[in-house]
């Protein structure tokens, strides 16, 4: 599709992809701040508070440990079904896991058993997230329009913040007007329960997207997608890079959002209603800057802004912090704005449209959901566990987090020095001989 102009079939998917990243951002989200607030003390409550809060991150970790089981599943169902109906799939998986976890008993009511139940609905969280947010973006990529598919694509991501927005929003409008033992008892299933709304409207939208001129293409000219282990053998430098680049990234999404919070909390630094209202300040700020980044990106290229967002964050974790332990409510939300608008903005505008051009046709949905799950579990699920046990282990100091930090960014960095550029890059479904694949994904420039 090379026209500026986008089509009303490319409208609906447009709508169907945004609204479907709302939605399982709205899902992570809550679960980060159940998992940080209330968690603890409704499935752990026998633990002491910081064993309850390194229990309840452990099970944060076990979706992301899930989500290359779902991206090797509906990655490959997506390059052989399609990428329309595959995301019917996914929303229904993603959804109806997380208004059951709005229904679980607890352990007061049930022992073992509750800890046990939110563990495997977490796993089937885990699964349907994994196809989710990578068929989103291969969806996107399929159908806009060359010269604007950074801008486009970016949108993807200003969803997970349109979603993060109604979760803290939420969380914060229940723990600020509803006691500690009520919002512990019942008060916090309310924003689990409701995302059954969106479920539904998401579901609806879904079903009317067709399916995308390039995968048509594919289907009309007898392509099939090759094997899975032909394809991660030609197609392993791409998904090391996918994967290099998205540690730093996902990661600081769940510093951020979890382990800060949890951080200014125990601290006592400031209230959970204060930081809760952070998050919704800066996810407010942060939904129109993702657009703007990744228009950038389609004049300056992908790696330039994503480079630029990955900088100013690795630089901005010691102010971050620093300015959490003012105490202070206003610089608490100004450390929680620009960090989400300078540094996780810019890269997360680039993420869908660079990672989804890196792979042919054939494996687009499969490379893009394998590479970039595999990054979220080496990095995002495991990262809010591994700040807490380090900053515990420490004396409740710093000090390791940042070392940890700043490991987790020069893995980021290395892989943007070796990843190649995309911008400008003519999507083909060309299955021939690697080397022509190879050759047929070089950029064309503008």
């Amino acid at each position: 599709m090379t026209e500026d102009r986008p089509t009303r079939p490319f409208k609906r998917a447009l709508i169907a992809s945004v609204s479907g990243q709302a939605l399982e951002w709205y899902d992570f989200s809550l679960y980060g701040l159940a998992a940080a607030l209330v968690f603890p003390h409704v499935f752990f409550p026998g633990a002491s508070d910081f064993a309850g809060l390194l229990a309840s991150f452990a099970t944060f970790a076990v979706g992301f440990m899930a989500r290359p089981v779902g991206g090797l599943v509906f990655g490959r169902l997506g390059d052989r079904i399609g990428r329309s109906p595959t995301l019917v799939i996914t929303i229904l998986v993603m959804g109806l896991a997380t208004v059951a976890i709005g229904l679980l008993p607890t352990y007061h009511q049930v022992g073992i058993v509750a800890p046990l139940l939110l563990i495997l609905l977490r796993v089937v969280q885990g699964i349907g997230v994994g196809g989710e947010w990578s068929g989103s973006a291969v969806l996107v990529v399929e159908y806009a329009p060359e010269r604007r598919r950074g801008f486009f694509t970016s949108l993807i991501n200003s969803g997970e913040y349109i979603g993060t927005l109604p979760a803290a929003g939420l969380f914060a409008l229940m723990s600020a007007t509803m006691s500690d033992e009520t919002f512990r008892s019942w008060g916090w299933r309310i924003p689990f329960l409701i995302s059954m709304v969106a479920v539904v409207a998401s579901l609806i939208i879904r079903r009317s997207v067709e399916e995308t001129p390039e995968f048509r293409a594919a289907q009309s000219e007898g392509i099939e997608p090759p094997s899975l282990r032909e394809s991660l053998r030609t197609q392993r430098k791409s998904i090391a890079t996918v994967v290099g680049l998205r540690i730093f990234e996902n990661a600081s999404a769940y510093l951020i959002t979890a382990f800060a919070v949890t951080y200014a909390q125990s601290a006592g630094h400031a209230s959970e209603t204060v930081t809760t209202l952070g998050v919704v300040f800066a996810s407010a700020v942060t939904i129109p800057m993702i657009p703007l980044w990744g228009h950038l990106s389609d004049r300056i290229g992908r790696k330039r802004v994503f480079a630029g967002g990955a900088c100013f964050l690795l630089a901005f974790y010691i102010p971050l912090f620093l300015l959490i332990g003012s105490g202070r409510t206003a610089l608490i939300w100004l450390a929680f704005a620009l960090s989400y608008a300078f540094g996780m903005a810019p890269m997360l505008s680039v993420e869908p449209s660079w990672f989804a051009e890196l792979f042919p046709t054939e494996f687009r949905y499969s490379g893009t959901a394998i590479s970039a799950n595999l990054g979220a579990v080496f990095a995002g699920g495991i990262a809010p566990f591994i700040a807490t046990a380090l900053y515990g282990a420490n004396g409740d100091s710093m000090t390791l987090v940042y070392v940890y930090i700043g490991f987790l960014g020069l893995v980021t960095l290395t892989a943007v020095a070796l990843a190649r550029e995309t911008r400008g890059l003519r999507l083909t479904s060309d299955a021939g001989p690697p080397e022509a694949k190879t050759a047929a994904a070089e950029p064309e420039l503008h």
